[in-house]
């Protein structure tokens, strides 16, 4: 039997899935990538082959979205005596990219594990998460044709992306501290302070008032500190940017209940694998206004969001001491972080180091940034929850394309 399957089934760890399921009901054959999605070759007993076809759909990872599944007749080659993953068809691509996904519960429980060799890792990622659509420079989805091209694995990952078991079984961008992308810290003027924990001294900046430009997945963003009513008013002053709001980051959505109205909802919204910016109804305490109104000058909304890199998530990780484990993450965190796209008012959005240090200078007290380059920029996707229904309001990260 032929299968060609289309959709969203690239980049979502589809080919690892297939190879696993094929291997426990015992068909042969290969499935690949190509420019129309993903190809299957299977052999075995119709009966075999029809609960194959079917477990394809209902099993599929949770990161696709199957379009289409066409199964036809296909000859028996008896050189096919086991499942493998072929080499991608080159060709004319007629299938869309995976969107980038914030970072899941398993690499986030890896990333706070001191035993774990992902240790405070700012890039960790797997087959259920991580960039995909901001680092594609071609399709098939290899790593060839992603900008972690220019990191080769360790023989740990290497290990990782070969063993069908593992999560990261063809997880294109895995990586870790010993081969692939690392974070580094520049001063205002771009030049790289050395011997420095780059997420330390960013904090730092932060809490003392500062404006940090921070590389992310789809560009950078400028951050300071949401409590801080002079460092919004001067990161205004500085972005040209008088009245327009600015997005709040939190650690979780028990961490914004200070300042917005957070529904069951909206708390599943504010979870999703896109994690977008969420458009809330304000709340308004007791002894005031649980922020300064500068963040969102005379509204009664304000755009919440979660982390959706490690990076975010390392930055609240030592805000709130560096505890071992994952499980400080179901406690309200005090660190708000504004989070506003890192340009000038009317510009693109910043996504390249030097044009950051350039673009950005007399506005960031300083840079962290990383080396491993985007390709495509975007922009967060931003989702209104002012009504009864939710609606995108404009469709970025995680959402494009």
């Amino acid at each position: 039997m032929s299968i060609r399957i289309t959709g969203q089934v690239q980049g979502v760890g589809f080919r690892p899935f297939v190879y696993n399921l094929a291997g426990r009901l015992s068909v042969c054959g290969f499935v690949r990538n190509d420019p129309q999605g993903v190809f299957i070759h299977a052999q075995a007993e119709s009966s075999v082959l029809q609960q194959f076809k079917e477990r394809l759909l209902h099993e599929q990872p949770s990161m696709s979205l199957i379009e289409g599944l066409k199964a036809e007749p296909a000859d028996v080659e008896l050189k096919y005596t086991a499942f493998t993953i072929a080499v991608s068809e080159a060709g004319e691509v007629q299938q869309g990219v995976t969107p980038d996904a914030s970072v899941c519960q398993a690499c986030l429980a890896e990333l706070f594990d001191p035993k774990d060799r992902r240790y405070k890792y700012p890039f960790i990622n797997c087959t259920n998460c991580g960039p995909r659509y901001s680092l594609i420079t071609a399709l098939p989805y290899d790593r060839a044709h992603t900008t972690m091209r220019v990191f080769a694995q360790c023989q740990l990952c290497s290990d990782e992306y070969n063993t069908s078991s593992n999560r990261r079984f063809h997880a294109q961008p895995n990586a870790c501290a010993e081969c692939g992308p690392s974070l580094s810290f520049h001063n205002h003027a771009g030049e790289q302070i050395l011997s420095c924990d780059p997420i330390a001294e960013t904090l730092a900046l932060i809490q003392q008032g500062g404006v940090m430009a921070v590389k992310g997945i789809g560009g950078f963003h400028l951050v300071c500190d949401a409590r801080n009513d002079e460092a919004i008013k001067r990161l205004r002053e500085l972005k040209h940017r008088e009245a327009k709001p600015f997005a709040v980051m939190a650690a979780n959505p028990d961490s914004l209940n200070s300042v917005v109205r957070v529904t069951p909802q909206i708390k599943q919204r504010l979870q999703g694998m896109d994690a977008p910016i969420v458009l809330c109804p304000r709340t308004y305490l007791e002894d005031g206004e649980g922020l300064p109104d500068a963040i969102a000058p005379g509204l009664a909304w304000l755009g919440v969001m979660l982390p959706h890199s490690p990076i975010h998530y390392l930055l609240f990780h030592k805000a709130a001491g560096e505890p071992a484990g994952s499980s400080w993450l179901d406690e309200p965190q005090d660190l708000l972080l504004v989070m506003t796209s890192a340009n000038r008012s009317g510009n693109p959005l910043v996504f390249e180091n030097p044009l950051a240090f350039k673009q950005l200078a007399g506005i960031a007290d300083g840079f962290l940034v990383h080396d491993r380059d985007i390709q495509t920029r975007s922009d967060d996707s931003v989702i209104s929850a002012m009504g009864s229904e939710q609606s995108i309001v404009r469709r970025g990260r995680g959402l494009s394309p």
